[in-house]
């Protein structure tokens, strides 16, 4: 009778710590970290930067595999409707998680709900630029000229995207009308500004560096909240006149709901380990990239925040994609 009495509890230990013992264990296989864009951008470049760090960290290979289409929606559907088991990880963006659920109907997934925040990963400045034969050599004069010609003067942008969206920001900050000519990517947009058809970008800094270095580009302002290594003559937005400003992208790392709290919080000590790694940090400088870790919480409170935010912007200027 004590013989089966002990056997059955020992049992019933064994099948409740088995649970703990297989996060305990995690990983068991490679990981793949899914980005909703295509290969070559910076946020591709980062999932990779952090791919490699992490892998050596786990002990395992953390393979990045690019879903792009349908501005990250594709990836974050494939993601959210993964295992919960911590093999699959996503590494969403202000699109993917804030800005998409208030442009695009019915999507198959709750951008929140769906999701199980592990940490913020960089933060991503946004920069003004002009053509060069744009009258304006800093921020006051091109709301000068705005403010002069009210409806005159265009900027380029994809429509919906983190830099369409701070222009949206600038424009009601400063009190300026500027009109979005609208292009599906960054670098037709660079490209039509270049050659005068349209007399400024808003844009991620990744993209006009070049050509901001060849003096094709005269650049305006950042968005971010410091001046940027290598543009350390380029002021910010809050520099220029507006305290306060700072509008930046960002990307973080989710996984599905439902991922065991365990490989959670391993996930969230790895990721904070591997961006304070010196080598992380400069490769991310190199990108026009900052370092961001957070705790699985205070990314959790972000993204609400953020989905708040860019919400209530979508709403008052009346922006659809579909």
């Amino acid at each position: 009778m004590h013989r089966r009495t002990f056997t059955a509890l020992a049992l019933a230990a064994a099948l409740a710590a088995g649970p703990v013992l297989a996060q305990d264990a995690w990983p068991q296989r490679p990981i793949r970290l899914v980005v909703g864009f295509t290969p070559g951008g910076s946020t591709d470049l980062a999932a990779r930067i952090v791919a490699q760090a992490l892998a050596e960290r786990l002990g395992k290979p953390v393979v990045v595999e690019n879903k792009p289409g349908a501005s990250g929606n594709i990836a974050t559907e494939f993601v959210a409707k993964s295992p919960a088991d911590g093999s699959t990880l996503m590494l969403c963006t202000i699109p993917t998680h804030a800005i998409n659920p208030h442009l695009y109907k019915n999507l198959p997934y709750d951008h929140l709900k769906d999701f199980a925040p592990v940490s913020l990963v960089a933060m991503l400045p946004n920069i003004v630029a002009v053509n060069p034969q744009v009258p304006a050599k800093d921020l006051k004069e091109l709301v000068a000229l705005a403010k002069k010609e009210p409806g005159r003067y265009q900027f380029a942008a994809v429509p919906g995207g983190s830099p369409h969206l701070t222009a949206e920001v600038f424009k009601d900050t400063a009190g300026i009308q500027l009109q979005l000519v609208p292009y599906k990517g960054a670098s037709p947009a660079i490209t039509d500004v270049i050659a005068g058809h349209v007399p400024m970008v808003f844009e991620n800094v990744a993209p006009t560096m070049a050509f901001i270095q060849s003096g094709k580009l005269r650049p305006i302002a950042v968005t971010s909240p410091t001046r940027l290594p290598g543009l350390e003559s380029v002021p910010t937005v809050a520099e220029s006149g507006y305290p306060g400003f700072a509008v930046e992208g960002w990307s973080g790392i989710v996984a599905p709901a439902g991922t065991p709290a365990a490989v959670l919080d391993r996930l969230n000590t790895e990721v904070r380990a591997v961006l304070a790694e010196p080598e992380v940090q400069a490769r991310f400088v190199q990108l026009n990239l900052r370092a961001r870790p957070s705790s699985r919480e205070e990314f959790g409170s972000f993204m609400r925040e953020q989905t708040d935010f860019w919400g209530k912007l979508i709403t008052r200027i009346g922006l659809k994609l579909d």
